[in-house]
């Protein structure tokens, strides 16, 4: 056996080896089998890393023995395409999402020597995450990455077969490696959410908070650089196309944007014990769908996918082939299929066992309070549940092909009332409720009268009153929470809304670039210049060579000089690829695509494709100042740790709900700690005044937090 697969099969081994150690270790209490399988845990963290370091290794150095590296990589590709290589198949890709599987579990194990966490708790969660691994550990081994490549294959190609020249840029060998870094990290919130389930330890947020937010910061990160690769490498003139595998992935990080959300407020006031579980188990589930969804190339129409759909069969015949004719994908449907009944079983258990701790006492609100915390974060919730769901519903639909316009509509109007809920959610401490109510009623007025006035272009009419008002007050939120005495955590607080309004610029840029764009094919002589879309375009030369055609086009825009494009064909591994150039300004790009006709060519002419898409710096923009704010927060989170009171409210002076914890005696030997499901609450009319705001902000500042 070659000594790659040794090496996988090993590690398939210890995971099994690591699932039974930890639950004898919560059968019979005994501590030297989590001594034991903790040592496992540093074995298997071992061999995927020897196992992964030893492909590198081989694609460094062009060893072409090996089947894999013989098809993603050639002997003259630069180190960085060599690289790049390792995660181009399905097989090596899978392998690094292993590794980053017991990456961070490798890291919580070394830290609990240090600091020891519940045994039940730690157990449950290797016991889950390793059965992940396992089945992953299982795919791989089916299909023998290491395999020896067959000697009329290097004949054939004594230098290697190389990678598709779409695959050749900067932004790919940088974009895999980031999302499989968030698949990675999204499975130890699902873990640690099964293992709340079982044990109801109110301690498991503390395994996969930060992770969560690594993993969806890594995910914005790679949704982002795939849709600038598509932007400046494809030559499509978009960033966006709802493709079924962009889609896919799009799916779990919404999901995980709704558990981030639910799972700090289960920490502040242990909210939503079943919900904020569910939403991360479920992140990871979908993680596994995008996988399926990549992997079942005969499924979907997509430019994404290992291999093509024939639509002139029927997707459920297309689903029965790809099942039985693929040797992994039965094992992705079978762990989703598989993940949600166990899902479902722990929560009806966990329910039964917290259903004895309810008392009588039912949740009412009068219409008052209805602007509050729990109303608002569970409409959040909601809402952010049926993104997701409807965006799979119209994924699944459209396995034959959609149009983007299909997803625009209803996947707009949810995002718009989202944004709506999240200009609530941050402005209704600091201007009111009832003047909240009326900014709403106001900006929904607004935006009905502009769709009137603007018919031709409804959606963004509709959408720039309520983006707009979000931006403002999000923008003065940010002032107002401001906190020049205590700078750092008042940044702290403040990179949540920097996420905020990060998101309503990339709608900006979105419902811009997508709905108030125009384009226009143009055919130019050389030295001539023609009027489109505002501007005017001179053809100054063209520069041809073996392997590239370039031209050289002038902008202008009333006169005055606006930059110089320079669009072009170039030609790699025999297969040509549109080399876009794009000019921006400070409300629009100008995207140019030199459409190649030998005829044109010859007559002294060019033929170009010129896209005006506006507000596309909102877009990137926005994009960025996420990734800046989950950044902070997550640094600020670890150097600014929370300072806990037990039993201390946030705000004594206010009758505020707030959550207590009460340990059962009689779990006490287990170390299980179950959470009452009610709160007390004294019935208030009305929001006391601004200094009741203000004293919870100085809470939140100071770092407190109750328990």
């Amino acid at each position: 056996m070659e000594f790659g697969n040794a090496l996988v099969n090993i590690s398939l081994i210890l995971s099994i080896i690591g699932i039974v150690l930890s639950i004898l270790r919560i059968k019979t209490k005994q501590d030297n089998f989590e001594q034991y399988a903790r040592m496992v845990s540093l074995l298997l963290f071992i061999t995927v890393s020897a196992t992964l370091l030893y492909l590198y290794i081989l694609f460094i150095t062009s060893d072409l023995s090996v089947l894999y590296v013989w098809t993603y990589t050639d002997s003259s590709y630069s180190l960085v395409y060599k690289l790049s290589g390792v995660l181009a198949g399905m097989d090596g890709s899978l392998l690094f999402w292993i590794w980053l599987v017991i990456l961070p579990w490798f890291y919580e194990e070394m830290k609990a020597i240090k600091k020891p966490k519940d045994t039940d708790l730690m157990d449950w969660t290797r016991v889950f995450l390793f059965g992940v691994m396992a089945v992953l550990l299982l795919i791989l081994s089916v299909h023998e990455i290491f395999s020896l490549t067959p000697p009329e294959y290097l004949s054939y190609r004594p230098d290697g077969n190389g990678m598709n020249p779409i695959l050749q840029t900067f932004l790919m060998a940088i974009h895999p490696p980031i999302v499989f870094v968030a698949y990675g990290l999204f499975a130890m919130p699902f873990a640690a959410g099964l293992a709340f389930l079982v044990t109801g330890n109110t301690k498991w947020t503390d395994l996969c908070i930060n992770w969560s937010r690594i993993g969806w910061f890594f995910l914005t990160l790679g949704i982002g650089i795939g849709a600038l690769w598509a932007y400046v490498v494809l030559g499509w003139g978009g960033y966006w196309g709802w493709d079924p595998v962009e889609t896919s992935s799009l799916l779990p990080w919404i999901l995980l944007t709704g558990f981030l959300h639910v799972q700090l407020m289960y920490r502040r006031k242990k909210d939503y014990p079943i919900l904020a579980p569910l939403l991360g188990i479920f992140s990871f589930i979908l993680v596994i769908f995008a996988t399926f969804a990549t992997r079942a190339g005969g499924l979907w129409v997509s430019v994404h996918t290992f291999g093509q759909a024939d639509v002139s069969i029927d997707a459920f015949t297309r689903f029965k082939d790809v099942m039985a004719e693929s040797d992994t994908v039965p094992y992705y449907f079978a762990m989703m299929i598989g993940m949600i009944v166990l899902a479902a079983i722990l929560v009806m258990y966990r329910q039964r066992k917290m259903r004895s701790s309810l008392s009588d006492e039912e949740k009412s609100y009068t219409l008052s309070e209805l602007i509050n915390d729990d109303i608002l974060m569970l409409g959040t919730s909601f809402l952010l549940i049926l993104l997701t769901a409807v965006t799979m519903l119209i994924l699944v639909r459209g396995i034959n092909g959609l149009a983007p316009e299909n997803f625009d509509g209803p996947v707009g109007i949810l995002t718009l009332i989202l944004i709506l809920v999240m200009v609530v959610c941050i402005s209704w401490r600091v201007l009111g409720k009832k003047l909240v109510t009326q900014l709403l009623f106001v900006t929904i007025m607004i935006s009905a009268i502009m769709m009137a006035i603007y018919p031709g272009k409804v959606i963004a009419a509709g959408a720039f009153p309520i983006l707009i008002a979000a931006l403002v007050m999000i923008s003065y939120s940010i002032i107002k929470k401001y906190n020049s005495k205590n700078p750092w955590q008042s940044l702290k607080l403040i990179s949540a809304h920097l996420i905020h309004l990060a998101v309503v610029l990339l709608v900006i840029g979105y419902v811009g670039s997508s709905f108030m764009a125009s384009e226009q094919s143009v055919e130019i002589h050389i030295g001539e210049e023609v009027e489109a879309m505002g501007y005017s375009f001179e053809v100054v030369g063209t520069e041809p060579a073996e392997d590239f055609i370039y031209v050289d086009v002038n902008i202008y825009k009333d006169g005055d000089f606006i930059g110089k494009a320079r669009p072009g064909i170039s030609i790699i591994d025999g297969t040509s690829r549109s080399e876009i150039d794009v000019k921006d300004t400070l409300l629009e790009d100008i995207y140019i695509i030199y459409d190649f006709n030998a005829d044109s060519f010859n007559h002294g002419a060019v033929d170009l494709e010129i896209k005006i898409l506006p507000l596309m710096k909102c877009l990137w923009g926005g994009m960025w100042l996420m990734s800046i704010g989950i950044i902070l927060r997550v640094a600020l989170e670890i150097l600014l740790p929370r300072k806990r009171k037990t039993g201390e409210a946030l705000d004594k002076d206010n009758d505020d709900t707030v959550k207590e914890m009460i340990e059962d005696p009689g779990d006490r030997q287990s170390d299980k700690i179950e959470p009452i499901e009610t709160k007390e609450k004294v019935k208030s009319s009305e929001v006391k005044d601004d200094a009741h705001y203000e004293a919870m902000l100085e809470a939140e500042l100071d770092g407190t937090d109750s328990e």
